[in-house]
C-alpha cells in the first residue's frame, strides 16, 4: 500500500478523479462518492465517464447529505435519471447535527484507490479551494489487510442500509417530499447562496486585507461532456411528445436550417449547433421576441456561468430536456446552451445557441431534420422543465 498527500492548490483531487476515469484499460467493480455537498456542474462533469464505466458492469453509487443546501434539488433530480447508479441520502433531523465526509472510491480486481479527505463533490472542492486528502493505493491480494483495516471501518458510508431513520435511498417520492417540506433548494439558490457574502458587501468595511491569487481552473464541462452521452441510460416517464405539448406551453419554434440540422457541404464542418433566432416567434400578448435576451432569461434557473472560452463574455448553462424526434423518444439529455451577446454584433441576429453535443449530433445527422419544425416546450415533469419536439 502506498499513501500520498494531496494538497490544494498545487495538486487537485479532480484532476486524480479524471486520470482514474479516463483510463479505459481499467475495469472497475465498484466506484464509490460519498460527500457531504454536491454540485450539479461537477456531477454534469464526470457523469459521461462514470455512466460509461456502470454500462461496462461497474457497480456506482452515490451518497450525498442535504444539510446546509449543500446539494441542490437538481442534483438528486439529475441523479435519479441515472438507472445504473445507486443513491443514498443521509440526514440526521436533529438540529446542529450535519452528514459531512468526504470519502471516494475506486475499486478494481487486481487493486483500489481510496481518498479520504476535506474535499466535497463541487467544483471548489476536487479544484479550486484549500483542500487536504490522502490517496490510499492498494494491490490486492498483496494489501488486503490493510485495506480491510482501512475501508471496513468506513462501510457505514461506503455501503450504507436505509433504516428508516437516517438513510434513505434516493427515489421520486423522497425529492417531492423534502421539496415540499422546504428542505431542498434549487441549483440557483444554491449558487446564490454560496455567493451570498460577495454580492452584499458593505461598502462601509474596511479594504480586505488579503490579496486575489490566481489557481487552477477545473476543466471545461462542455469539453468532457462531449466525449460520451449514454442517453439511454437516463430514465423517462412514459408519457408521450402529445400529452406532454397537451400540458406545456410552447416558448419557441423554429424551421430547421441545413445548418441547424448539421447538413454537411463538402470541405465544411458542421457548426454543431441550434441558432436560437428571433425566427418571428411571439411572446404571449403578440410582441415579436428580443431574441438577444430571450432565451438568456428563458434558461435563467440554471444559473449562466462564464465557459473558461476565450470569448470573455461567453456564458453557458446546462438544461435537462426531454426529446422526441420524428416520434422517436430520445429520453432526456443535458444540453448545452451558450451565450454571448457579442454575436450579436448590432445585427439583431441571435445571441444564444444550443449545442447538440458528440452524443446527440450523429442523430441529427442521420434524421434528415432540414426543413423539419422544431419546437420547444416548457413542460411541468419533475426535474425536466422542457421538451423538444421535431417534427
Amino acid at each position: 500500500m502506498t499513501s500520498t498527500p494531496i494538497v490544494h492548490p498545487t495538486k487537485q483531487l479532480g484532476r486524480e478523479i479524471d486520470a482514474l476515469l479516463d483510463d479505459t484499460s481499467v475495469c472497475f467493480r465498484r466506484i464509490t462518492f460519498v460527500s457531504a455537498f454536491v454540485a450539479l456542474r461537477t456531477i454534469l462533469r464526470l457523469r459521461e465517464k462514470l455512466l460509461a464505466h456502470a454500462q461496462q458492469g461497474c457497480r456506482l453509487r452515490f451518497v450525498v447529505g442535504i444539510d446546509l443546501g449543500g446539494t441542490s434539488r437538481d442534483v438528486l433530480e439529475e441523479l435519479l435519471r441515472w438507472k445504473i447508479c445507486d443513491v443514498f441520502v443521509i440526514h440526521n433531523a436533529l438540529e446542529n447535527v450535519t452528514f459531512h465526509p468526504k470519502v471516494y472510491l475506486f475499486e478494481r480486481a487486481e487493486s483500489a484507490t481510496l481518498f479520504v479527505g476535506s474535499n466535497n463533490l463541487t467544483d471548489g472542492g476536487l479544484y479550486t479551494n484549500y483542500e487536504a486528502s490522502v490517496r490510499h493505493d492498494f494491490v490486492l491480494p498483496h494489501d488486503d489487510k490493510p485495506f480491510d483495516e482501512i475501508v471496513t471501518p468506513l462501510c457505514a458510508f461506503l455501503d450504507p442500509v436505509p433504516d428508516g431513520r437516517t438513510i434513505r435511498q434516493l427515489d421520486r417520492d423522497l425529492i417531492d417530499i423534502l421539496a415540499e417540506r422546504g428542505e431542498l433548494i434549487n441549483e440557483r439558490e444554491a449558487r446564490s447562496k454560496r455567493d451570498v457574502h460577495r454580492l452584499h458587501r458593505d461598502s462601509s468595511i474596511p479594504d480586505n486585507p488579503f490579496k486575489a491569487v490566481a489557481v487552477p481552473l477545473p476543466p471545461n464541462v462542455s469539453v468532457r461532456r462531449k466525449k460520451r452521452q449514454p442517453s439511454t441510460v437516463l430514465d423517462t416517464n412514459d408519457k408521450t411528445a402529445k400529452q406532454l405539448r397537451k400540458t406545456g406551453r410552447l416558448v419557441w419554434e423554429k424551421i430547421l436550417s441545413p445548418s441547424d440540422a448539421l447538413v454537411k457541404k463538402d470541405g465544411t464542418h458542421p457548426v454543431g449547433a441550434l441558432r436560437l433566432t428571433q425566427a418571428k416567434f411571439k411572446e404571449p400578448g403578440g410582441k415579436v421576441i428580443d431574441q438577444t435576451t430571450y432565451f438568456r432569461r428563458l434558461f435563467d434557473a440554471f444559473g449562466w456561468e462564464a465557459d473558461g472560452s476565450q470569448h470573455v463574455m461567453q456564458e453557458h448553462t446546462f438544461v435537462p430536456m426531454r426529446v422526441f424526434v420524428k416520434g422517436a423518444d430520445h429520453g432526456v439529455i443535458i444540453f448545452e446552451i451558450s451565450h454571448n451577446p457579442t454575436r450579436e454584433a448590432g445585427q439583431g441576429n441571435f445571441t444564444t445557441v444550443l449545442r447538440w453535443g458528440r452524443g446527440f449530433s450523429p442523430v441529427i445527422q442521420k434524421s434528415g431534420l432540414s426543413g423539419a419544425t422544431f419546437s420547444l416546450y416548457e413542460i411541468s415533469e419533475p426535474g425536466v422543465p422542457f421538451m423538444i419536439e421535431i417534427r
